[in-house]
């Protein structure tokens, strides 16, 4: 069975964080943990991320900001990211 946090639950869960780290902190550490799991999963299909094709489908809150970072960071890695923005107006 598939659990989930609600927003509710994950807000309350970040507050503290939020209030004691430098701005964009936990987004960073969220987008690392993302490009490294799809990293490991394009190495898995594929032998590597380098010169493999990337898409994040981006919503306008903060994890949206989340994905557009782990694009950039597998960007570095070689990946050819790109990006479609479900809401550019409030992205």
């Amino acid at each position: 069975m598939l659990s989930y946090y609600t927003a509710e639950v994950i807000r309350a869960a970040e507050a503290p964080l939020l209030a004691a780290l430098p701005d964009g902190v936990l987004m960073r550490r969220a987008a690392t943990g993302l490009a490294g799991a799809v990293g490991v999963e394009l190495r898995r299909r594929t032998g590597g991320v380098s010169g493999r094709s990337v898409c994040a489908v981006v919503g306008s809150g903060n994890n949206g900001g989340d994905a557009l970072w782990a694009g950039t960071l597998l960007r570095r890695r070689g990946a050819a990211a790109s990006a479609i923005l479900l809401s550019p107006e409030r992205t």
